[in-house]
């Protein structure tokens, strides 16, 4: 019999026969590929550790010779590199304004380069303007000229044409076959095909505010170093009209000059000096005193001078210019060619 207290169980699910569990293994690691123990290791070579020794030693050499290769470079082209002008502009960017030589033509440029640099620039002979060419693009130009110069200019307007250019170098050459040669900051006509005015000089116009200036101060030294002491001093002189021309046929002129200039001058004075001087003779005009004998300024008389009633003396003479676009000197005077007295033709 069961006891009372027995407790009523469930109906149990029979017992499963469980999996009979191997036998525990030592903790050892799974089998390698030993080598017998009576196999001989070869030693681990030291080739890999001077290889690498070696390539760390090519790096540095590598290294070093970048940095020589390197310096070698900035010396030659900064501090070897040779010396240019401060204001000097790249022909791709040159304006109008830019002096012709001042600007810096690269390296391998086409021959026709310097179109770019002629366009929308306009070159005249004097400030008056009558005769000019302008560029009006890379390939168009106006004309203003006289067929012959000398005679025309005094009894004739200017006749103007307009047509194509082309430019080799340094040479500009017209569809009316005139040819111009860029020289410096300005142009030297080297035909007379149109115009009578072979080896004239054409002014960058918007540089001849410059020349003009420069040249008057040229001329006034130099005639301060040749007059003689008993000539009166003169304040300034003023350029009345000026026409010069690249003609190295003339034998005063030398390979080192720039241009021959017909000019025209007036020589300035003091005028209160002048007044009290005028007043003394008891001379009222300036002419009158000029020609008294006993007037220092008779000598501007005997020396193709005149005197003006604005006490001003009035003289010419072919003017002798050498200038390297930046300077400008006066290295002579004349009004007759070298051995003979005949007056050369007046440009």
């Amino acid at each position: 019999m069961q006891p009372n207290n027995m407790q009523f169980q469930p109906n149990m699910a029979p017992m499963q026969p469980q999996p009979v569990q191997p036998a525990p293994q030592p903790n050892t690691l799974p089998p390698q590929n030993t080598p017998p123990t009576n196999y001989r290791t070869t030693p681990i070579p030291q080739a890999k550790k001077e290889k690498g020794h070696l390539s760390l030693l090519l790096a540095v050499i590598f290294g070093l010779a970048t940095l020589g290769l390197v310096a070698y470079i900035i010396v030659d082209k900064v501090i070897n590199k040779k010396p240019t002008g401060e204001n000097e502009t790249h022909v791709l960017n040159a304006q109008p304004s830019t002096p012709l030589s001042q600007i810096k033509i690269p390296d391998d440029s086409p021959e026709d380069i310097l179109k770019n640099v002629l366009a929308g620039r306009t070159f005249a002979i004097n400030p008056s303007h009558d005769e000019f060419i302008t560029f009006t693009t890379d390939s168009k130009y106006e004309f203003s000229y006289y067929r012959e110069p000398n005679a025309d200019r005094k009894k004739l307007q200017p006749s103007t044409e307009a047509g194509d250019y082309t430019v080799k170098g340094s040479a500009i050459t017209l569809s009316n076959d005139e040819s111009f040669q860029i020289t410096g900051d300005y142009l030297v006509k080297s035909t007379d095909r149109v115009s009578k005015n072979k080896t004239a000089v054409y002014f960058d116009s918007l540089q001849f505010s410059k020349a003009m200036p420069n040249i008057t101060v040229a001329l006034s030294n130099y005639l301060n170093t040749v007059k003689k002491p008993e000539v009166p001093n003169f304040e300034k002189i003023r350029i009345d009209h000026l026409y010069c021309h690249a003609d190295y046929s003339n034998n005063n002129m030398t390979n080192a000059d720039s241009y021959i200039c017909d000019t025209n001058y007036s020589l300035l004075f003091d005028e209160a000096k002048l007044a009290t001087q005028m007043q003394a003779a008891k001379i009222a005009n300036f002419p009158s005193y000029c020609a008294l004998k006993n007037s220092p300024y008779n000598l501007f008389l005997l020396d193709n001078g005149f005197c003006n009633m604005d006490n001003t003396v009035s003289s010419w003479a072919f003017v002798i210019v050498r200038t390297d676009n930046i300077s400008y000197r006066v290295t002579g005077i004349f009004r007759t060619i070298q051995g003979s007295t005949k007056t050369p033709q007046r440009f």
